[in-house]
């Protein structure tokens, strides 16, 4: 079962999980849980902004006037 790819390539996302893994470690260590986390979150809501921008699925003035009218409604 020999593999032609070299030790990089065949570990490239286990290499990638740990670095970000570390710097996570190093975020927290450096300010805090909470802004961490609050980090993380923001990073996977423009994460998931942006690939629904790609994919064409998300149009800015509709989306605009989705949160609008969900915000105007509350006040």
């Amino acid at each position: 079962m020999e593999d032609d790819r070299g030790f990089w390539q065949r570990h490239a996302g286990k290499m990638a999980g740990a670095a970000a893994g570390f710097l996570v470690a190093l975020l927290v260590k450096w300010i805090g849980l909470g802004w961490t986390l609050l980090g993380l979150a923001l990073a996977w809501l423009g994460l998931q902004v942006g690939s629904r921008i790609d994919e064409g699925d998300w149009e800015w003035p509709e989306a605009w006037e989705r949160l609008w009218n969900r915000w105007s409604k509350r006040a």
